[in-house]
């Protein structure tokens, strides 16, 4: 049973694409630091069409330059 919950786990991490996992950014400030990005996670499948939508200034480029 053990040998097959490995082989799952194996087949799905083979089946993303892209993994970003508990991303967080934080930039400093005249009032200390900013937090932007806080445990951001996102798994996107192969042939999967993702948007990241958001207000400007949100942090949609800062998650992806990362």
């Amino acid at each position: 049973m053990a040998t097959a919950l490995i082989n799952a786990e194996h087949t799905t991490a083979l089946a993303r694409a892209v993994r970003i996992d508990h991303v967080s950014k934080s930039f400093p400030g005249p009032a200390g630091s900013q937090s932007v990005l806080d445990d951001i996670s996102l798994d996107v499948a192969p042939g999967e069409f993702v948007t990241i939508l958001g207000a400007s200034g949100c942090g949609k480029s800062t998650l992806l330059n990362l």
